[in-house]
C-alpha cells in the first residue's frame, strides 16, 4: 500500500479536473454525504486552518461556495475544480472562476479560493498565496504598469 500523499505534494501535483456542472454536483453529494473531517483553507484570509470544520460548518460551506461558484459561473460547464481523486477525494482545489488566469500565461500564479482536504493544509512560506495580486481586483496590465 503506498503512503498517502502531503497537502503539498497534492496541492503542486497533478490532479484531474472536473469538467460537467453534473460531476461538481456529484462531489458536492458526495462531500455532503461525508462531513467530517474536511479541512478548509479559504486562500482569501491569510489563517490557516489547525482543525478540520465541523459538520454543520462544512455543510453550510459547501452550501455558500456552491452560490458562490455559480453566480460566478453561469457557462454550461465547469472547469474550475481539481481533485486527486474522482471517486474517492481526498484533496480539492477549488478556483474563482473569474480569477484563473488567462491562456497565455500572461496572468502570473494563480492561487485557488479554497483547497478542502482531509489532511491538515501545510505549505512553505514561500509557495503560500500572496495577498494581492488577482484578489486585489488587478490584471496583468495593471500590475505591469504598477497601478
Amino acid at each position: 500500500m503506498a503512503a498517502a500523499a502531503s497537502y503539498e505534494a497534492l496541492f503542486n501535483g497533478r490532479l484531474q479536473g472536473l469538467l460537467q456542472w453534473q460531476q461538481f454536483e456529484a462531489l458536492w453529494a458526495r462531500l455532503r454525504g461525508q462531513p467530517r473531517g474536511w479541512y478548509v483553507r479559504d486562500f482569501t484570509e491569510p489563517a490557516i486552518p489547525e482543525d478540520p470544520l465541523p459538520d454543520e460548518d462544512f455543510l453550510r460551506f459547501l452550501d455558500e461556495a456552491e452560490t458562490f461558484l455559480r453566480k460566478r459561473h453561469r457557462e454550461s460547464y465547469c472547469g474550475f475544480i481539481y481533485l486527486d481523486d474522482t471517486t474517492a477525494p481526498t484533496f480539492i482545489k477549488v478556483f474563482d472562476p473569474r480569477k484563473m488566469g488567462s491562456v497565455c500565461g500572461c496572468g502570473g500564479a494563480v492561487s485557488p479560493r479554497w483547497t478542502i482536504s482531509r489532511m491538515k493544509p501545510e505549505l512553505p512560506a514561500d509557495a503560500a498565496p500572496v495577498p494581492g495580486g488577482r484578489e486585489s481586483g488587478g490584471g496583468w496590465l495593471s500590475r505591469l504598469l504598477g497601478r
